[in-house]
């Protein structure tokens, strides 16, 4: 496989970089958590939608950018890397699934920011979190929610294996805040009586599509984990040099490298399949790339406290943010070794043997 990106779509990827970067995230987040309050950027979810970065998966007209799905795993890889405290990449989960299924339902309000959506799917080969469906009504307990206490829709499954993007907005689901580690997500614990339901057809598929895009996210925050680390390697001086000077540290930081490299591969194999019809190695490649992706950014995120001394573990340093984010991300749609056990009977890879 020859799996590459464009000048164009690194420019596109560039683009939302700069934009995500005029609204510094860790200073917003330390904030909102000192006050009680659930974690949304709501200047950042506007900026998005005013440069049209919500709808894109659907289309080019007057509220939408014409980008495909790999230019979705950029924008989830720059939104991890920022910390972006929106629920930005199921809110394109639900409009790709929409346009998949050939549905026009809800679309122009995804695109211009009207209607926020939170993920909540079931790990593989598991039933729950589920809701019961009877006609288009769904009913249900759904937790933990991420996003839950600001979204306007849930993209969920039933019991049966089928999808569906729940209607939040009518006073018909009560939400109740849960305790969590991560800052930049709010996580909800929702229930749900007979909220309008629109079908999405089969959720392994959109379960596979999330895994991987959640991984590009995953990346994106190991990366900038690394970069923090690196540069604070170069500043922080102990016994008149650069502690990036020193084996244990330089060592440690290359090692880092590697594996975020190793993972970057497995990520770009997933962006390849979501392009590829078939559905077993899509399935392979969610696995590969989610089980990599999740190992990956805590190793990171550890790695670059650690770096950070005594400085690391304090409130002021983002360290602990992108630690937090990365143990909540464990958890998303299944641990790493949930994913593993899916590859164990992958028939692309018991043929290769």
């Amino acid at each position: 496989m020859n799996f590459a990106y464009t000048p164009a779509q690194l420019a596109l990827a560039e683009e939302l970089a700069v934009l995500l970067g005029r609204f510094e995230a860790p200073p917003k987040l330390r904030a909102l958590a000192d006050a009680g309050i659930a974690a949304f950027d709501a200047e950042l979810w506007q900026a998005l939608a005013e440069q049209q970065w919500l709808g894109h998966s659907m289309g080019p007209d007057q509220h939408h950018r014409d980008l495909g799905t790999e230019e979705q795993t950029l924008v989830a890889y720059e939104a991890g890397r920022a910390l972006a405290s929106v629920p930005l990449l199921a809110t394109l989960l639900a409009g790709q699934a929409l346009n998949t299924a050939g549905s026009a339902a809800y679309q122009d309000e995804l695109a211009v920011g009207a209607l926020r959506v939170a993920l909540c799917l079931p790990p593989p080969g598991a039933a729950t979190p589920a809701v019961a469906v009877s006609g288009d009504k769904a009913s249900g307990r759904l937790s933990p929610v991420a996003d839950g206490l600001v979204a306007d829709a849930v993209l969920c499954a039933d019991a049966k294996g089928d999808a569906w993007l729940v209607d939040l907005r009518r006073p018909t689901a009560r939400r109740r805040q849960l305790a969590t580690l991560d800052l930049a997500h709010t996580a909800a614990e929702l229930d749900i009586d007979s909220a309008l339901a629109h079908p999405l057809g089969p959720a392994d598929g959109l379960r596979a599509r999330a895994a991987i895009l959640t991984a590009f996210e995953q990346l994106g925050g190991a990366q900038r984990c690394l970069d923090m680390a690196v540069a604070y390697a170069k500043e922080r001086y102990a016994f008149g040099q650069p502690i990036g000077a020193f084996q244990a540290v330089k060592h440690k930081l290359a090692a880092l490298h590697v594996e975020i490299e190793l993972a970057r591969a497995n990520a770009y194999y997933g962006a390849s399949a979501l392009t590829d019809a078939d559905p077993t190695t899509l399935s392979l490649a969610a696995a590969l790339a989610r089980a990599s992706a999740t190992d990956t950014y805590l190793t990171a995120a550890q790695e670059c406290l650690h770096i950070h001394g005594g400085v690391g573990f304090t409130w002021a340093c983002e360290a602990h943010l992108h630690l937090r984010r990365a143990r909540a991300l464990e958890a998303a749609l299944g641990s790493a070794a949930v994913w593993r056990e899916g590859l164990v009977d992958s028939p692309v890879l018991l043929a290769s043997l």
